[in-house]
């Protein structure tokens, strides 16, 4: 009999470990441009989300889990770019060098009504400019400040089971009078392709005076492992930005994932490393 209690309380508590109410994703991207002016890039990406409902995570995808189940959720974000060039000369004596740091936060909030989907983003980033010159008189530095507000809202239908096809706009204004109020699409779908394996595919769009267009495809070789791939393109009128990257995540317990990506674009490749904390 104590076997039978000691078994049904393990089940208990493995159970309940796919349950969870909040989440934090955090990573880091490092930039190698082939140029001969940048010297260090990169990219820190923080967000926290808030499940309305807690979370079941058993015999799906664990990466998947919140989408599948329809939850809606509030989020919080933080990004972090930089940019430093290396130091050259104008012929003139004087040494000069850039530097550029960025900073972004974000709040946001998904919202499931029976088949209906809504989606609403809006933040607010800080761009500081500083430019060194050195000569034979000293140091001098100067700097610039730029303000930019982005928001996004979308609304969406699922036709069918774990299909989302979602309409709205992609918007940006920023203080150099080059506002951008985009026409945007996007698209997710989740499907069982074998016992405990699963294939995802996203489509997402947006239409201005920037066009953007990315896609992804991950296959789950079990809820715990992904392999994954994706493309962007970026269109500004001037000329064309594509970017290739190959990605993964494991999910080493319910509550626990490690994730990587490796990209190639126009005379970059990119290195990311990325958490998920569940609770």
């Amino acid at each position: 009999m104590k076997h039978v209690f000691v078994s049904l309380a393990l089940a208990m508590m493995a159970s309940t470990s796919f349950a969870y109410d909040a989440q934090i994703d955090t990573g880091f991207s490092y930039f190698d441009r082939d140029d001969n002016i940048t010297d260090a890039e990169g990219q820190f990406d923080l967000i926290g989300t808030f499940y309305f409902t807690p979370v079941m995570a058993k015999n799906v995808p664990l990466n998947e889990a919140a989408f599948l189940g329809h939850h809606s959720n509030a989020s919080l974000s933080y990004r972090y770019n930089y940019w430093d060039s290396k130091t050259w000369s104008d012929g003139l004596g004087n040494n000069i060098s850039y530097e550029s740091n960025a900073n972004h936060i974000g709040a946001g909030i998904e919202y499931f009504v029976n088949q209906i989907y809504l989606n609403g983003q809006v933040g607010f980033g800080q761009a500081e400019d500083e430019t060194t010159i050195q000569s034979v008189l000293g140091s001098r530095k100067y700097k610039e400040d730029y303000d930019a507000t982005t928001y996004r809202a979308l609304i969406g239908y699922f036709p069918l089971p774990n299909l989302l096809i979602a309409t709205g706009i992609d918007g940006y204004q920023g203080d150099e009078d080059n506002d951008d109020n985009r026409f945007a699409l996007a698209a997710k779908y989740v499907a069982p392709v074998g016992q405990g394996q699963f294939v995802n595919f996203e489509a997402e769009g947006a239409w201005g005076d920037t066009d953007n267009i990315s896609l992804a495809a991950d296959y789950y070789f079990d809820p715990a492992f992904s392999f994954g791939l994706a493309y962007n393109i970026e269109d500004d009128g001037d000329e064309d930005l594509d970017f290739f990257s190959v990605r993964s995540k494991y999910f080493l317990n319910p509550n626990f994932a490690l994730g990587g990506a490796v990209g190639f674009g126009d005379d970059v490749q990119a290195f990311n490393v990325n958490a998920t904390l569940r609770f």
